[in-house]
């Protein structure tokens, strides 16, 4: 009886000591499992920083700030506009963005003189100082840049986000237009005035500071 009683014990025992060593090597498990979780998030928290390299913010600020450093030039052109008597048939002026290629981030801007027909009025007389037509603004205004070599990083930021940053882009470049008009005491001149990108839907006014629709744009 004495001897079976200690082997019952001894089956206890095992038992109890199975369970613990059970439950040591699930907890090291778990253990290992959080530790392999945490590592996860780790690479890809650092894969996020590395794509946060570029941010519309920080995309933007380089666009604005590129901007700014032609102001001086597409004020002094539209300065010049003040030296000219515009041909009385001319309702309106038209500035216009063009940018070429996108990935070369180049912009230019060219005034048109127009009527409300949407049609280019030119001088049709001899006299120079009567103006009608056409005057490039500014050329070739790169307006961002690339940072290092990161190139693959930017496109697939810029792919990720176009929607937004396009509008962006476009409100940017409204903005600085308006404020070198301003610059350039362009309310002085009577006629209304627009900035648009090429073949878009709508223009900024340069009078109220506010968009129009082609509608309202070319109507009396």
């Amino acid at each position: 009886m004495k001897k079976a009683s200690l082997v019952l014990f001894s089956i206890l025992l095992l038992g109890v000591l199975g369970c613990e060593a059970l439950n040591t090597e699930n907890k090291k498990a778990n253990s290992d499992d959080k530790i392999v979780k945490e590592d996860e998030e780790k690479i890809v928290k650092e894969d996020e920083e590395v794509k946060s390299l570029y941010t519309i913010d920080s995309y933007m600020k380089s666009v604005e700030e590129n901007l700014e450093a032609k102001s001086e030039t597409l004020i002094s052109n539209i300065k010049e506009l003040h030296k000219y008597t515009i041909y009385s048939k001319v309702e309106l002026l038209d500035f216009v963005a063009f940018v070429d290629d996108p990935s070369e981030f180049n912009l230019s801007i060219t005034m048109f003189s127009m009527d409300r027909q949407a049609n280019e009025v030119f001088n049709e007389g001899k006299d120079s100082i009567i103006f009608a037509g056409s005057l490039g603004m500014i050329e070739n205004v790169r307006y961002t840049h690339l940072l290092g070599n990161q190139t693959e990083d930017f496109w697939d930021f810029y792919e990720k986000n176009e929607k937004e940053i396009n509008l962006a882009e476009k409100q940017a470049f409204a903005t600085w237009v308006a404020d070198c008009w301003k610059k350039a005491d362009g309310q002085a001149i009577l006629l209304p005035a627009y900035f648009s990108l090429h073949d878009d839907y709508e223009s900024f006014d340069l009078k109220k500071n506010q968009w129009v629709t082609d509608d309202e744009k070319w109507s009396y």
